[in-house]
């Protein structure tokens, strides 16, 4: 099993350069989406209430516009 990182989602722009541009949080969840201008990169983060990284993914342009307008 991966080992979970601790993580400060205030510092994960900084050290990845890359910019918030969704979050959505639900219950102890919190799913956020990050792109990063110079590589045309979008990756999806899930995290739980106690800032531990359960999930980094790297996602393509339209699963992320996906999520981002999806209702719920």
């Amino acid at each position: 099993m991966e080992k979970l990182k601790k993580i400060k989602i205030e510092l994960y722009n900084l050290k990845t350069k890359a910019r918030k541009i969704f979050k959505r949080g639900y219950e102890d969840l919190t799913m956020l989406i990050y792109y990063h201008d110079l590589k045309n990169q979008f990756r999806l983060l899930i995290i739980n209430a106690n800032n531990l990284l359960l999930l980094e993914k790297e996602i393509t342009r339209a699963e992320a516009f996906r999520i981002m307008n999806t209702r719920s």
